[in-house]
């Protein structure tokens, strides 16, 4: 009888203690099926009629790129291309954040959200995999080395970075404010990896997950050595970038700054699709604390590949949870990683389990 109450406090206070903390996501405020502040500038031969041409035409870009947000670019050339009449009855509302009119001119930013059933309709038609729910957010931290490396807020690299707007992207790229940085070590103890440090900005900043780009500039070219910090484990790649002719040091440095972050994206992106397959799963966890049990159910609850999540059995050593995810079996364990799970197979049964 205790065991069985003790299983059944615990699922109490599992389940409480999720509810009072929602899982961080990239800015709790951004809604994935909203363009904002999309741009037009349309004439006709009244006003009422630029306007209205406007808001079509506003309608269609939000779409287009609404869709090239939520889909890898490989699939690009499968998107459908929809008349008027077929994006207006995708359009849930429609928000004018700046409007300047003549007699036959219309200039404005409108800002179009979409219904979230339409969008998911219409990409299933097309069976067309999409990502929709924001990624944690990563907070970046741009070195540069120029003969020294330096961390500061005004060098060109980090110019390069700030210049790069993300705050459409599934995944929300952010620079530490310059306070942060004085408060920590000196440069050297990041090119070294203080990961302490490091994660302590992250937490900062609501998140586990922090990329620093240490970017060497020598003549023409530049070596960006990246490492990124985070719940799936420290990860490094190196890429080398040669100025173009005609093109200056600062947009080089952008050029590479942009490059690395659509990469990020990507990346996450194809771990995070959603498509037309329903893999049901049941996964043990073995338990060794109370803390395992809400950080697998918190994360679980975090990953847009997995749907309905629930602990169907709880015992002292061993929770059963049973789910579903929407991609297929062999590419559960890749998605899981960058949630900070391994959800990997054994012997025929599903096992989880949280990465430290």
């Amino acid at each position: 009888m205790r065991l069985k109450s003790l299983a059944v406090a615990a699922i109490l206070l599992c389940t409480a203690v999720i509810a009072g903390t929602p899982p961080v996501q990239a800015a709790a405020y951004f809604n994935a099926f909203e363009v904002r502040q999309v741009p037009v500038d349309v004439t006709a031969d009244t006003a009422a009629n630029a306007r209205n041409k406007a808001i079509g035409e506003a309608q269609s870009r939000a779409l287009d790129l609404l869709l090239r947000r939520m889909t890898l670019k490989e699939d690009r050339g499968r998107l459908p291309r929809l008349d008027g009449n077929a994006v207006s009855r995708l359009v849930q509302s429609l928000q004018f954040d700046e409007e300047r009119y003549s007699s036959t001119r219309y200039i404005g930013k409108v800002t179009v959200a979409f219904s979230p059933g339409g969008i998911r309709s219409l990409l299933g038609r097309y069976n067309i995999a999409f990502a929709e729910a924001p990624a944690y957010p990563i907070v970046v931290l741009p070195v540069l080395d120029t003969g020294s490396p330096q961390i500061s807020a005004t060098n060109a690299w980090w110019n390069a970075w700030a210049r790069l707007d993300w705050q459409e992207n599934l995944l929300a790229l952010t620079l530490p404010k310059a306070g942060d940085l004085a408060m920590g070590p000196g440069v050297g103890e990041v090119m070294q990896g203080n990961g302490a440090w490091v994660e302590a900005l992250g937490r900062r900043y609501g998140t586990n997950e922090v990329v620093v780009p240490v970017a060497t500039l020598r003549g023409n070219t530049l070596t960006v050595n990246t490492s990124h910090y985070g719940i799936a484990g420290d990860q490094t790649n190196s890429v080398q970038v040669t100025q173009l002719p005609g093109e200056t040091i600062d947009a080089m440095l952008t050029r590479a700054a942009r490059d690395i972050g659509d990469g990020l994206t990507y990346n996450w992106k194809r771990n995070a699709m959603i498509g037309q397959v329903k893999t049901p799963i049941t996964a043990i966890l073995d338990l060794t604390s109370l803390k395992d049990l809400i950080t697998v159910q918190e994360r679980l609850g975090q990953a847009p590949i997995i749907k309905d999540p629930m602990i169907v059995s709880l015992a002292t050593n061993r929770a059963l949870f049973t789910m579903t995810a929407s991609v297929p079996p062999e590419q559960i364990s890749a998605a899981m990683v960058q949630y900070g799970l391994d959800l990997t197979q054994r012997d025929g049964d599903w096992y989880v389990t949280p990465r430290r």
